[in-house]
């Protein structure tokens, strides 16, 4: 792995000589070390070879847009994905983090990214019917799927002692919401797939109060060979050829890259630590497959 660290760029970005050097190692030695696309951004007369996955998905200026139209895309056979792919552990790794949120009764909770609302529910849970859940997402297919399921969760005649719950779309890098407004906050394969990392960590310290956490799950970037060998094989002979029989091959070649794009476990407690995170830890779970950040603002 031959990653070009943050402290090696000039005003934000890598210089084009470097960039185009690092890109000639990545493509040589396929998709293992290619944490360029967020760690630092090329120049304009950069050749960026092209990865697998839907075009424009590792594009400068337009991730967000193709990223957008790929969820809305996967949004009907999401679940029913996640539950095979999985056998089921993502139920764990998701309970897992709702709980490292440390969202209690009567807290007002936030689910960035929330998808289908998995996190959002296991959060409704713990918040009880005092608290409040909102979730953000920016695909409106996924909130539409995520308010369904909200309604066939719901009892005739009891929705009154339910726990309040909103589904907003909007991006996690603006999102519409006050100041230190949140007692706890999940984000749930969200992070990855944002334009500006350090934009969202900013973003979510913002909206979170003095001494609450944010904890953010998603694939592992394992430094393990071991696991990264095995993360790749089950992606690649498992995943993909899943979703092939689904229609939605190019959405999910997308995942391998996008992993390797993503920073590793310590660079994502360091990006926390920068956006203003008073404490940061990143948790492996899933046998290393997938981490949890964990972080806490100030009080």
């Amino acid at each position: 792995m031959v990653p070009i660290r943050t402290q090696q760029l000039q005003n934000g970005k890598c210089s084009s000589q470097r960039v185009q050097a690092y890109i000639r190692t990545c493509h040589n030695a396929g998709l293992r070390c290619s944490r360029m696309h967020l760690i630092c951004r090329a120049s304009a007369d950069v050749d960026v070879p092209s990865f697998p996955g839907p075009s424009g998905a590792f594009t400068p200026g337009q991730e967000a847009a193709t990223r957008q139209k790929l969820f809305n895309r996967i949004a009907p056979v999401y679940d029913e994905l996640n539950n095979t792919l999985s056998l089921g552990q993502h139920w764990v790794w998701k309970q897992q983090a709702a709980k490292w949120s440390g969202a209690q009764p009567g807290h007002r909770a936030l689910d960035i990214c929330c998808g289908s609302g998995d996190l959002s529910f296991i959060l409704a849970k713990l918040v009880g019917t005092r608290g409040e859940v909102i979730g953000l997402d920016f695909a409106a297919d996924m909130l539409s799927y995520a308010g369904e399921r909200q309604q066939q969760q719901q009892i005739p005649g009891l929705q009154n002692y339910a726990t309040p719950m909103k589904w907003v779309q909007g991006d996690a890098m603006n999102m519409p919401f006050p100041n230190a407004h949140f007692d706890a906050a999940t984000m749930g394969y969200g992070l990855r797939n944002v334009a500006s990392i350090p934009t969202a960590l900013k973003e979510i310290h913002r909206v979170l109060r003095p001494g609450a956490s944010v904890a953010i799950l998603d694939f592992n970037n394992s430094t393990d060979q071991v696991v990264d060998s095995v993360q790749a094989f089950f992606l690649e002979k498992l995943v993909v050829p899943t979703a092939t029989r689904y229609g939605l091959a190019d959405e999910y070649e997308y995942l391998r890259p996008s992993i390797k794009a993503f920073p590793t476990g310590r660079e994502q407690e360091a990006l926390a630590l920068e956006a203003g995170f008073q404490e940061a830890k990143h948790h492996e779970v899933g046998f290393g497959l997938m981490g949890v950040l964990v972080a806490k603002k100030a009080r």
